[in-house]
């Protein structure tokens, strides 16, 4: 199967990754000054809630599904068999995982005060199954990926224009964004007939990936106490305007990490091909350059966003909003550590099937993220639930690199750290310069975002010039 090049690849995904950079700068806003902060809480504290039981009906579906399809992508019928055998167990989990929520809602007071809502939310959990974007990541169809998003992302923007204007359009807001998911889950499994075939017989053939998929599912389990289950556990503990602190600044930390996610889902079905493949040196390449790309382009751009905190969250989310500056500042460090863990995790450990690897550090993230939630996110709210992300990251960071430098897998370039800590410094005094001495939020984030990111585009011209030329 002919394949097309890095650069098309990160083109397209990066494109959809800017597109819902553009959605949320558009919508939010609007959403968060016509719902409110407390309904702004509320909805994500449903919202979330529903993405933690999604974990347990997709468990490892998503990498495990990416990996083999790119390995099999030339081999029409093992590919199909791989679709089928992946889908079977994803739909097992699902109906199981179903069946535990609709008793937890029922039983459970707070989610029972809002039931409405998680039942719309069972549809996205139901749907999230029939989304096989799998299926297109390991085949590097991004082109199609980004096609289809955008389209409906289009309709979901107008909607929300048209419909929500008030806090009683909570549940229309909802509702319209569950439909997103419904509605990329059926053009995707009708659409996926043009590559696999289906196969009843296959697709009850759950035992062929039940151990891996048990394996990385307990991973996106135990990551997910110190993410998803991080908002789920601060809105038992406190209050929906808290839940609404801590899911701004973490939207915005998700949004600064967009763009070199993006890269490393790019990368993860090629370098699984390129080692089975045997492309050794190939894959070495492949992963010094992450990690210089993602050192140039993450470590300026969190120290920038640690400064112009106040201003961004300003710009963003207006006044009523002020709450999400110390844990954004709290929250931001986190990106240095999740880049590094992504290119050992997503390029390295992955495709070389180091799935324990990946278990006994999300373990190890889980222990600590839950011990702190226990003691201090009671006490300090949103503040507390950014200390879980950054403390929980770090540590798993670290044993993924304990593990890479012990069993010499690749070299680490640490140097490429101190590096772009330097090259970072002009950059971030003009950040520092914009917060002191510009007092209108939109203008200071506008001068900061032109001339540091001016400045940072000239010192960094010969790596950026490389990286656009690389197929």
């Amino acid at each position: 199967m002919s394949l097309p090049s890095i650069r098309s690849n990160f083109f397209y995904k990066a494109l959809l990754t800017i597109s819902t950079y553009v959605v949320s700068f558009v919508t939010f806003p609007y959403v968060s000054r016509a719902l409110g902060v407390e309904r702004v809480g509320l909805v994500n504290f449903v919202d979330n809630t529903v993405s933690y039981f999604m974990l347990f009906a997709a468990l490892g579906v998503v990498l495990l599904g990416t990996r083999e399809i790119a390995m099999a992508r030339d081999d029409k019928e093992e590919r199909s068999r791989v679709f089928c055998s992946v889908l079977g167990l994803n739909m097992l989990f699902t109906i199981i995982t179903l069946i535990v929520y609709a008793v937890i809602v029922l039983s459970v007071g707070r989610f029972a005060e809002n039931a409405s809502l998680f039942w719309v939310g069972a549809a996205k959990i139901l749907f999230t199954t029939f989304l096989v974007e799998w299926l297109y990541t390991g085949l590097e169809n991004f082109r199609y990926i980004t096609l289809r998003s955008l389209a409906i992302k289009l309709l979901y923007v107008v909607a929300i224009f048209l419909f929500v204007r008030s806090s009683d359009d909570y549940f229309l807001y909802f509702v319209m964004t569950v439909m997103t998911v419904v509605a990329n889950a059926l053009i995707n499994i009708l659409y996926a007939k043009n590559f696999v075939s289906l196969n009843w017989r296959y697709l009850l053939n759950v035992k062929r990936y039940f151990r891996e998929n048990i394996m990385l599912g307990i991973y996106s389990i135990m990551t997910s106490m110190y993410i998803t289950f991080n908002v789920m556990y601060l809105g038992l503990v406190a209050d929906n305007v808290q839940v609404g602190y801590y899911t701004t600044a973490f939207k915005l930390y998700t949004i600064m990490m967009g763009l070199f996610s993006s890269y490393t889902s790019v990368m993860m079905p090629r370098m699984s091909a390129l080692l089975a493949e045997g492309n050794n040196d190939a894959f070495r390449h492949s992963i010094r350059v992450s990690f210089d790309g993602m050192m140039r382009f993450i470590v300026p751009l969190t120290l920038s966003v640690i400064v112009l905190a106040p201003e961004i969250i300003g710009v963003i989310s207006g006044l009523g909003f002020e709450g999400p500056v110390q844990p954004m500042r709290i929250i931001m460090p986190a990106a240095i550590a999740v880049g590094i863990a992504q290119v050992l995790a997503i390029q390295v450990l992955m495709p070389l099937r180091r799935e324990k690897v990946l278990l006994v550090a999300s373990i190890v993230g889980a222990v600590v993220g839950l011990t702190i939630n226990i003691t201090i996110v009671p006490t300090l709210q949103s503040v507390g639930s950014a200390v879980v992300l950054l403390a929980s990251e770090i540590v798993v960071t670290l044993t993924y690199v304990a593990y890479v430098v012990r069993h010499k897998l690749i070299p680490l370039p640490f140097d490429a750290i101190l590096q772009n800590l330097w090259l970072s410094l002009p950059t971030v005094a003009i950040c520092i310069a914009c917060s002191y001495f510009i007092e209108n939020d939109f203008v200071a984030v506008g001068v900061a975002l032109t001339a540091g990111g001016g400045i940072w585009a000239v010192l960094n011209a010969k790596h950026l010039k490389r990286y656009l030329s690389r197929r």
